[in-house]
């Protein structure tokens, strides 16, 4: 592939969210965050045959992990490059697998 025009510069992605605990039992503070790609990450559920994958955040105030109800393109990368939520890597009820040490 070749640039004909170059485009603007990426400063990388970024987008405002409110902590609500979606989809995760709620409980979120309601803090309104700058999440960055870096604060991206997938978590799982699981029923009978059939896993769904959402891209989530943790809240930096609570904790609460919330799901982005409408993740871009770029969310589902950032968030697969970041790869499961490091305590769903120690819930096996989440993966159906036995926590690593």
């Amino acid at each position: 592939m070749k640039i004909i025009k170059e485009g603007r510069k990426q400063a990388g992605y970024s987008i405002e969210q409110t902590c609500t605990g979606s989809n995760n039992g709620g409980g979120g503070c309601g803090a309104v965050l700058l999440v960055e790609a870096a604060d991206l990450y997938i978590t799982q559920s699981h029923a009978r045959d059939e896993s769904t994958d959402y891209v989530t955040f943790q809240c930096s105030a609570c904790g609460v992990l919330t799901d982005i109800k409408k993740p871009t393109p770029a969310a589902w990368a950032a968030a697969h490059k970041n790869g499961l939520h490091p305590a769903v890597h120690n819930r096996p009820d989440l993966t159906g697998q036995e926590p690593r040490p």
